[in-house]
């Protein structure tokens, strides 16, 4: 009896619920093609992208000796110094902005009845973009649409959503899933009584 009872609550679904986050409504399915590798998952991207921050803060020190230690008045000091800053913003750019958006995608939207939970770098939570975004702070959606054949007709499917902040900000969740995406616009509009752009 035990176990029929069981297995019919789990049949019916169990919801999630967290005091700060509500009860989870919805989590986002992602497709097999767009989930971390066995290779650079989990933890081992983490530790890849944090190789790159201690790399990026070695060669800005070594940019830092080279300025302080080197006649500047070489043309190729100069030169060294300026594709080694040019190497710096591009490191910083890889592991700050790309890599962030990459796994982003990866990693599964979750929409709770007081906000939506989306992943988010060390960087981002710093800039003001936080995991967990209550929905009082969203004050829109920013969707765009591409024509797509569904059973033989065209539909306007979304393909990428922004949450535009009460603060200003605009927080770029990337390129998703249409059918997936869908079902998520859906239930924050309805939920959350936001509208689109």
């Amino acid at each position: 009896m035990i176990f029929l009872s069981f297995t019919i609550t789990m049949a019916k679904g169990t919801r999630v619920r967290d005091e700060t986050k509500g009860e989870l409504l919805y989590t986002e399915i992602i497709p097999k093609k767009l989930q971390p590798r066995k290779l650079l998952s989990g933890r081992r991207w983490s530790y890849l992208e944090n190789l790159g921050r201690v790399a990026a803060v070695g060669l800005a020190a070594y940019l830092l000796y080279l300025a302080t230690s080197r006649n500047l008045s070489e043309a190729s000091n100069v030169a060294t110094i300026l594709m080694g800053a040019v190497a710096l913003a591009l490191m910083v750019y890889a592991t700050e902005v790309v890599s962030p958006r990459s796994r982003r995608m990866s990693y599964p939207i979750k929409v709770w009845s007081k906000g939506v939970e989306v992943h988010t770098s060390f960087l981002e939570k710093v800039r003001g973009f936080p995991g967990f975004v209550p929905k009082e702070s969203i004050s829109r959606l920013i969707v765009r649409r591409i024509n797509v054949s569904i059973e033989g007709t065209t539909q306007e499917m979304p393909t990428n959503l922004k949450l535009a902040l009460a603060n200003g900000k605009v927080l770029d969740l990337g390129r998703r899933n249409y059918h997936e995406l869908d079902k998520m616009i859906r239930l924050m509009k309805e939920k959350y009584g936001v509208g689109e752009q």
